[in-house]
């Protein structure tokens, strides 16, 4: 979930992609090329996304953090 909104269910598609709705996108200030920071919480079931605070990183620097990652446009092919 995206700190401070109730959870949801969500399918993970191809790549790991997970879709984002766009009620929710707009609730949370959330855009496309944002940086999010993902923790998994305590119940290993779910994760919280957070707006990373550093937005200047690289797409390597992201890769190389771990938990992050980059909000991008609906790719429907992810999910066929």
């Amino acid at each position: 979930m995206i700190s401070g909104h109730s959870p949801m269910i969500v399918t993970v598609g191809k790549n790991r992609t997970i879709p984002l709705p766009d009620e929710l996108l707009e609730a949370s200030k959330v855009n496309i090329g944002d940086i999010l920071i993902c923790k998994v919480m305590e119940d290993n079931c779910s994760i919280t996304l957070e707006i990373f605070d550093d937005q200047t990183l690289s797409d390597e620097q992201i890769k190389a953090h771990g938990s992050l990652t980059r909000v991008e446009a609906l790719n429907p092919k992810c999910f066929d």
